[in-house]
């Protein structure tokens, strides 16, 4: 019997041995490690790790004298001597041998494994090859290298903040704008503040390791939105980098808007007040004055009726293209109720209702059922609207079916575009297009269709709040 069988032999024979698995190390020095070498010398455990570095198999090293993987065995003597007396070692620098007789130069660090009792079962730890190490660090720096290279040349500001807010890295755009940066606070760079912010946004990213977003003004007068996330190096240090965006022309922007559309609001108000009423008062005498000649009297009417219409879709414009879908003024609306309100204003349309739902949007969807019913009535000379609400598994479909004269085969495919009209009593065709971008507003989509015999009918489909509610 060979020696490598006889220590085969004297593992399976002492179970003490079978210790030295993964398991029993997770509360010690080396929750992982890649080597177990018994009190007597033989290796009783080693990881994928071990096996790559020294170029056995893992089957291989199990049950292999401890000493056959040193270059050097007394550099073996002198580690054991170090670690039983001091029941660990650290950075031990050694050269061990792969199978093929190769040099590897290796740092061990090692800790001593006892039983119940506190006697010593062996030791473990792990193997690393320094070259190996070398690499892979070298390999990170020029990472890191290729990494701040990108950093620096982007149009946006990049920091790294240590944990007393001062500034270890900055970007060129940072240095730019600010000269002496590094090692400097925050604080002072940024708004020439003699003491820190009281709720400083970087001390709670290394507070509670999760990012922030926020906005602030800063000392040259630059609005910047501020994305500030936690940041490890490549030796575990926290740090917290800050990515600065300058949106002083976007905040510019956006008040110039909220002013434009201040002032349209005023001339929609003046537009709708005044010169409505005038043309509303020009519209009534019209009608009264005696004259022979119909055909110019309608005509006008016709005119200011149209002007009417336009200004009347000025004010649905602005409530539909300045409103905010999520605002306040969004809520559940029970369909049928409001189309009921609405039957009130047409008299002379048979209007028969089926079915009910419920959806979320706000009241700018009454113009789009006002538009569609006095479509039906003004341009289809419907006499009649079978209204048909019903849930669709998740959605909600309305459909508005007339008996009028219905769509010509060459307005279908334009029937929903701005300033599009037909037939003779024309508009201004802007109240379906509007009633479309309602609709698209509130995440719906509107279509039309011919219906049988005669007519048409306008189909509406949207996202119903509650898909298990009951229609």
């Amino acid at each position: 019997m060979g020696k490598e069988d006889d220590t085969s032999s004297k593992i399976k024979k002492n179970k003490k041995y079978n210790t030295f698995i993964p398991n029993a190390y997770l509360n010690h020095a080396y929750a992982l490690p890649n080597i177990s070498i018994n009190r007597e010398g033989v290796i009783v455990y080693v990881n994928d790790d071990t096996s790559r570095i020294l170029g056995y198999t893992k089957k291989e090293l199990l049950g292999m004298e401890a000493t056959n993987i040193y270059l050097n065995p007394s550099d073996r003597e002198f580690l054991l001597k170090e670690l039983y007396e001091e029941g660990k070692i650290q950075n031990f620098n050694v050269k061990l041998k792969t199978k093929n007789g190769k040099l590897v130069e290796c740092k061990l660090e090692k800790s001593v494994f006892r039983d119940s009792e506190g006697n010593i079962l062996g030791h473990t730890g792990t193997i690393k090859d320094i070259q190996l190490e070398s690499d892979l660090r070298q390999k990170l720096e020029n990472e890191n290298k290729k990494l701040f290279s990108v950093l620096e040349q982007m149009p946006v500001y990049i920091c790294l903040y240590d944990s007393n807010r001062n500034i270890v890295f900055a970007n060129k755009y940072l240095k730019n704008r600010f000269k002496k940066i590094e090692s400097n606070k925050c604080y002072k760079i940024f708004y020439d503040y003699k003491e820190p912010c009281e709720i400083c946004p970087v001390l709670k990213v290394f507070e509670t390791n999760e990012p922030i977003v926020y906005e602030k003004t800063q000392k040259d007068g630059k609005i910047f939105e501020l994305h500030t996330y936690p940041f490890l190096d490549n030796e575990g240090n926290k740090f917290v980098l800050e990515l600065g965006i300058d949106i002083t022309q976007r905040k510019k922007t956006e008040e110039q808007m909220i002013q434009i559309n201040e002032t349209l609001e005023i001339l929609n108000k003046i537009l709708r007040h005044d010169i409505l009423n005038d043309l509303t008062v020009a519209l009534n005498f019209c009608d009264l004055i005696s004259t022979e000649d119909v055909d110019i009297k309608e005509r006008v009417m016709k005119s200011i009726s149209k002007s009417v219409e336009l200004i009347e879709n000025a004010r649905e414009f602005e409530k539909t293209f300045n409103g905010n879908f999520w605002s306040k003024e969004v809520k559940l609306f029970d369909i049928k109720s409001k189309i009921n309100d609405l039957t009130k204003h047409y008299p002379e349309i048979k209007i028969n209702l089926l079915g009910n739902c419920r959806i979320l949007v706000d009241e700018s969807i009454i113009i789009v059922f006002d538009n569609i019913i006095r479509n039906a009535r003004l341009h289809g000379k419907a006499d009649e609207i079978n209204i048909s609400i019903k849930r669709d598994g998740k959605y909600c479909e309305v459909s508005f079916a007339d008996n009028g004269i219905g769509i010509p085969e060459e307005a279908k495919n334009k029937l929903f575009e701005e300033g599009f009209s037909f037939g003779p009593n024309k508009g201004s065709g802007l109240g379906l297009y509007i009633s479309k971008k309602i609709i698209e507003k509130h995440g719906g989509i509107i279509t039309a269709t011919d219906n049988k015999p005669k007519g048409t009918i306008i189909n509406l489909r949207f996202k119903s709040e509650d898909p298990h509610e009951i229609c």
